[in-house]
């Protein structure tokens, strides 16, 4: 009989051992699980950061771009400036470029992931919305420019003085999948 009270309190002493055990381990693993999205939420923010001052770049990249180039083109200036202006077509797609890693970059880290700060979620909303506008700014800028080197090579009877279009890969997209294209301008 006192080899049985013995054994039953071992066990019960061993129950108790376990659970209390299988508690603390809930417990880190709660703590672990709250340290780790309090990180993913800076790097979200920080990430953000470095995108909406990469998008702030481009949109003067951008005015500057039509004021200096795009807005009033005229044949001559195009056939006169055709090497300078695809530099800058370039360094404006190199920008399209940078913000399309920064865009991959919150990819991972918004994916399937709801935070528990508003403003990080509203970011985690809001990029792609904001990415899909760059690339169809840019995509729709690239086109009118290459619609106007096609005017301008129908006035020039020269075939070698023809001036080349602007090649790019990028196409429209629709980033946020919300069925619209946010940023493309009508043609």
């Amino acid at each position: 009989m006192k080899i049985r009270k013995i054994a039953y309190g071992m066990l019960t002493l061993s129950l108790v051992l376990i659970v209390s055990g299988g508690f603390s381990q809930f417990l880190l693993g709660l703590r672990n699980d709250k340290r780790e999205t309090l990180n993913r939420m800076f790097y979200v923010n920080d990430e953000f950061e470095i995108f909406s001052t990469n998008t702030s770049v481009f949109e003067e990249y951008r005015d500057k771009l039509y004021e200096d180039v795009l807005e009033g083109m005229v044949c001559d200036s195009i056939v006169s400036g055709d090497k300078d202006i695809k530099n800058k077509l370039s360094n404006y797609e190199n920008l399209v470029d940078e913000l399309e890693g920064n865009t991959l970059k919150l990819n991972k880290l918004c994916e399937d992931a709801y935070y528990p700060d508003s403003s990080t979620n509203k970011k985690c909303m809001n990029y792609k919305s904001i990415y899909e506008q760059v690339v169809n700014y840019f995509v729709t800028d690239i086109n009118n420019y290459n619609n106007n080197i096609k005017k301008c090579n129908s006035l020039i009877s020269d075939e070698n003085s023809k001036i080349k279009n602007y090649k790019t890969k990028k196409k429209y997209i629709d980033y946020n999948n919300d069925g619209k294209y946010d940023g493309k301008e009508e043609e």
